[in-house]
C-alpha cells in the first residue's frame, strides 16, 4: 500500500510540475500578447496619423491645382485678348 501511496505521490509531484511549466509559459505567451497588443495600437495610431497627413497633402495638392487652373485660364483669356488687340491694330497698319 505504501508503494501505491508513494508512487501516485511521485506523479502527483510530477503533474505538478509540469502544471507549473504549462502556468510559466501560459504566462510567457500573456506577456508576448500583451506588448503585441500595445505594438497594434501603437501602429494603428501611426497609420492613423499617415492617412490624415496624406489627406492633408492631398486636399493641399488640390488646392494648389485649382488655383493654377484658375491662374492658366486667366493669362490665357488675357493672352487672347492682347492677341486679338494685336491683330487688329497690325490690320489697321496694313490698311495705312
Amino acid at each position: 500500500m505504501k508503494e501505491i501511496f508513494g508512487t501516485i505521490l511521485m506523479k502527483l509531484d510530477s503533474l505538478d510540475q509540469k502544471v507549473d511549466s504549462l502556468d510559466q509559459k501560459v504566462d510567457s505567451v500573456d506577456q508576448k500578447v500583451t506588448k503585441n497588443s500595445i505594438e497594434i495600437e501603437s501602429i494603428k495610431s501611426d497609420i492613423k496619423t499617415i492617412a490624415e497627413i496624406q489627406k492633408a497633402h492631398i486636399d493641399q495638392n488640390e488646392r494648389d491645382h485649382e488655383k493654377l487652373f484658375t491662374f492658366i485660364d486667366h493669362e490665357i483669356g488675357l493672352h487672347s485678348i492682347i492677341l486679338k488687340k494685336l491683330s487688329s491694330d497690325v490690320r489697321e497698319i496694313e490698311k495705312n
